[in-house]
């Protein structure tokens, strides 16, 4: 009898350590993919559109330079990466600015036009995790409008649906993706919904031909919102609760 109950608490114990690596690989998996990859995969969208160009040596030394600083992004987030594996990246409070600065960067980059707007109600602190969540949802859907949509503009709105639920909504006005559910998605979408997953909520993807596509992301309100005095290992544990 006690011989099968410590093989009962082994087969636990392995069956908990095979379950947080699993979440740790599809955690690597996907900041990889947000941070790196999706970086990589511009640089060589740029280098082939410049191949083939007609261009003199002073745009050389121009593209060169975006190249270097690309890579510098790459290097930097590979190291912030690491970081962020010892311990918890913090967005906090300052959701607002850093999208604004991820904004600004996206049009200078794209020359598309992208506006946010933060609609009365929606809460002046978040938690980190909310916050970090919420910024690479909105970084993915920048990304799939640079690279996929054909659009001349993109709004990020975020909003009070009601007392209990808020709303982050990225919508453009592109052509328009291929929303077909017989095709396979892509690992960017997944990680959108797995990060909207993570903070209790549910992300959909709206489009249709010539019409734009829309991200849009529905959470509690309980699970984004920074409570006095709580501590970041409690906001851990309940994202996802």
């Amino acid at each position: 009898m006690a011989t099968n109950t410590i093989a009962a608490r082994g087969g636990a114990r392995s069956s908990g350590r095979a379950a947080v690596e699993r979440d740790v690989r599809r955690l690597v998996a996907r900041e990889l993919h947000d941070r790196v990859a999706q970086t990589l995969t511009g640089m060589l969208v740029d280098v082939e559109n410049f191949k083939a160009e007609q261009v003199g040596w002073e745009a050389v030394l121009a593209q060169l330079d975006t190249i270097q600083g690309s890579t510098r992004q790459v290097l930097a987030s590979l190291r912030q990466l690491l970081y962020d594996l010892r311990g918890d990246e913090q967005i906090g409070g300052g959701l607002a600015e850093v999208l604004g600065v991820l904004i600004e960067r996206f049009e200078q980059r794209t020359m598309i036009s992208a506006k946010l707007e933060i609609r009365p109600g929606w809460p002046q602190a978040l938690t980190g995790p909310a916050s970090l969540n919420l910024y690479r949802i909105v970084e993915e859907a920048l990304t799939n409008v640079r690279m996929h949509s054909g659009a001349q503009s993109v709004e990020i709105v975020l909003e009070p649906l009601s007392d209990n639920q808020l709303a982050l909504v990225v919508g453009d006005d592109g052509r328009g993706l291929d929303t077909d559910p017989s095709r396979p998605t892509g690992f960017g979408t997944v990680g959108m919904k797995e990060r909207a997953l993570l903070l209790g909520g549910q992300l959909q993807i709206e489009s249709e031909a010539g019409g734009g596509t829309t991200v849009r992301a529905v959470f509690p309100k309980v699970q984004l919102v920074a409570q006095p005095g709580r501590s970041t290992a409690e906001e851990l544990m309940s994202v996802g609760a």
